[in-house]
């Protein structure tokens, strides 16, 4: 009987000892490598979401390096629309060859000081007062031009003022006179302050 008693005995404590070693190898060892393996599968999904995410810029930097020369044509366009100095002397030539090809006369060209754009910092304004002569319908294709395509500066017309030289003559043809305050703006480089205005 007490044989009985002691292998009973021998069996429980057994079976406590496996259960504890089952217990100490779970929270030991096998917790543990559950939860580092749990750690990787996210830093892998992770790891996955960035390489995704790498890949779609990578794409979009590949599709804006293949459009370069179109972004350096357009940025070419804008820096001669916006030049770094006042450029009085090349624009006034511009008018005078606006004038010439729509048959008008450009004159009285004055050129005031650079005022800082409110609304576009790093940006001046030159004012700029002249008189264009011609038909109406020659001063209507000068001002088409002036704020047109054909005109590479970038340029605002603040006023327009359209006179009559002889009130007597109807024709279409005959000559007027259009008196512009207009806007020529310049974009110095940062920390360069106004732009120096020069008329040759």
């Amino acid at each position: 009987m007490r044989t009985r008693h002691a292998d009973r005995l021998w069996v429980i404590a057994g079976v406590a000892v496996v259960a504890l070693l089952v217990v100490l190898t779970w929270l030991l060892l096998v917790k543990p490598q559950h939860t580092e393996a749990v750690d990787l599968d996210e830093q892998t999904d992770a790891y996955v979401t960035q390489a995704d995410k790498l890949r779609k810029q990578n794409a979009k930097l590949a599709a804006d390096q293949a459009g370069i020369d179109e972004l350096t044509k357009e940025y070419n366009a804008l820096a001669t629309a916006l030049p770094p100095d006042s450029g009085v002397p090349a624009f006034l030539r511009q008018l005078q060859a606006s004038g010439n090809v729509v048959d008008v006369d450009v004159s009285g060209v004055t050129v005031g000081q650079p005022e800082a754009e409110d609304s576009a910092p790093g940006v001046w304004a030159l004012p700029i007062q002249l008189t264009a002569e011609g038909s109406a319908a020659r001063l209507g294709a000068f001002l088409e031009r002036l704020q047109g395509s054909a005109q590479k500066r970038a340029v605002l017309i603040e006023t327009a003022d359209l006179s009559d030289d002889d009130s007597e003559d109807t024709s279409a043809d005959r000559p007027m006179s259009l008196s512009l305050t207009v806007k020529a703006f310049v974009a110095p480089p940062p920390g360069a302050g106004a732009p120096t205005v020069t008329s040759d």
